[in-house]
């Protein structure tokens, strides 16, 4: 994920470098070069398409190969996509190199939010995916710093530098991936259980016997983790809600308006006239990166839904605020930098609620039956989106078009409070508990504002002794395996 969030990152500074647009955009008589708006438009929304195929591909390779295999063929689909990108000669290949990253991209955002709720402790869940958003943010950080340290260059060094440092995570993976785990619950569907169990005790090294054993025992006797499902089950019965809630917490990211403020920031600030433009856009990754950490400290403690909700209302707010500074004719030096405020609220907002809170939920929702294929679909939809807004955002802003400026705001800022009442009728808090106890309170129908005071008693299926765990007035019996 790291790669994702720097060539985010990475991408927006470049677009606003001399070198990089007298190489791949249009220059006049004048001499004076450019990145034409429908050329942006092609070279920031296509990738998504490689996003999309990676999507599709990500269920199938995580099924057959399990998880740690995957992630070996991420890192070396990686590394192609940046070399395509840093030997182009034509936007064409440069584009072709970043489908190529977001290819990556979209197997990792299936499989990596599924692999961490996989093997996390059910406590520590919402901290470990929490780590997602974290790498985002801390490589969008990096991104700037170093587009801020190579714009400078008169040669195309000055974006080369910047594209070439995506070689070094992969690199990093490659080097590591003898120590990587795989997912006990996949080995368990299909059927190793003594590899599962070997799995489960590197991953819990500290973890007495018995909890281990109890563990275990959960996700032997669990229907969801015998096997994988077809296509039906993901609109059959409880799965249908599950789903829907997955694609739900993924499209909180793109309706918000996040696309706007982190792909064309820079360009927008040097639009409002700032010299400083990538100052400001390190300060904004910088503001997102320090609330991110603070979400993955809180996200456990306060739980997910209401930091969604009171997210979403912040989101809103900073959005308007956008907006209605944006219909100023001829804005004064403090009401534009009352707007870049606005900017930074809602990134400080977004990075501390539903940047987060989106893969949590996708990994959380689903069951473990359909995992790969709910986040699948769930993925294609927050992608097909994220094109549609991708595309749209130089249109809807430029001058030469709809004009809008910082009037998206408005839009922005509507489809923010529609969601946000999306997640207070239809996600439910799921802090604290196994994914085998999810699938109990969804399979009852348990109220979406039932799940948080529900008790569900889980039997090891052994005749022993019952535990007890409050999520919920739901009984669970399980029956001893055959």
């Amino acid at each position: 994920m790291f790669n994702f969030g720097y060539d985010v990152g990475v991408f927006s500074g470049l677009q606003a470098m001399e070198p990089f647009k007298k190489r791949f955009g249009k220059c006049d008589s004048h001499g004076t070069c450019s990145i034409p708006s429908y050329l942006s438009s092609v070279m920031n929304s296509t990738p998504y398409l490689g996003k999309l195929l990676g999507t599709w591909v990500a269920a199938p390779l995580a099924e057959r190969f399990g998880r740690k295999k995957s992630l070996l063929f991420v890192a070396v689909c990686s590394i192609i996509g940046t070399i395509l990108q840093i030997s182009a000669t034509t936007a064409a290949q440069f584009t072709v190199g970043r489908i190529t990253c977001y290819f990556m991209t979209g197997i990792c955002m299936l499989m990596i939010p599924s692999y961490l709720a996989e093997t996390a402790p059910q406590e520590l869940r919402g901290l470990i995916g929490g780590q997602i958003q974290i790498q985002i943010m801390f490589s969008q950080v990096i991104a700037n710093l170093i587009n801020n340290g190579t714009k400078q260059l008169a040669t195309d060094a000055c974006w080369m530098i910047p594209l070439g440092i995506q070689f070094v995570m992969p690199a990093i993976l490659i080097a590591a991936y003898p120590f990587l785990v795989e997912s006990p619950r996949w080995l368990i569907s299909r059927g190793d259980t003594d590899a599962a169990s070997t799995a489960l005790r590197k991953l819990r090294k500290n973890t007495a016997p018995s909890t281990l054993a109890a563990e275990l025992n959960l996700m032997l006797h669990a229907r969801t983790n015998d096997g994988k499902g077809a296509w039906s089950e993901v609109f059959s019965g409880p799965n249908k809600r599950r789903t829907g809630i997955a694609i739900l917490g993924m499209l909180c990211q793109q309706l918000s308006g996040q696309i706007f403020t982190s792909q064309y920031g820079v360009l927008f600030y040097q639009h409002q006239g700032y010299a400083n433009s990538f100052a400001l856009g390190i300060c904004y990754t910088t503001l997102q990166l320090s609330t991110a950490l603070s979400a993955s400290l809180l996200v456990d403690h306060t739980g997910r839904r209401p930091l969604l909700l009171l997210g979403g209302l912040a989101q809103a707010s900073a959005l308007y605020l956008v907006g209605g500074l944006g219909t100023v004719t001829a804005p004064t030096r403090a009401e534009k930098d009352a707007l870049v405020a606005g900017l930074m609220l809602f990134g400080v907002f977004f990075g501390l609620t539903w940047a987060p809170l989106s893969y949590t939920t996708m990994a959380e929702a689903p069951a473990r039956r359909v995992a790969e294929k709910s986040a699948m679909l769930a993925n294609s939809i927050s992608i097909a989106c994220a094109f549609a807004i991708s595309f749209s955002v130089p249109y809807l802003v430029d001058e030469e078009y709809a004009g809008l400026g910082a009037r998206v705001g408005f839009l922005y800022g509507s489809t923010t409070v529609f969601v946000t009442g999306a997640v207070w009728c239809f996600v439910p808090e799921m802090k604290g508990r196994a994914l085998e106890e999810l699938d109990a309170l969804f399979e009852r129908g348990v109220s979406t504002r039932g799940f948080e005071s529900a008790v569900v008693r889980v039997d090891g299926g052994a005749g022993g002794d019952v535990e007890e765990r409050k999520v919920g007035k739901v009984v669970v019996e399980e029956a001893e395996r055959a």
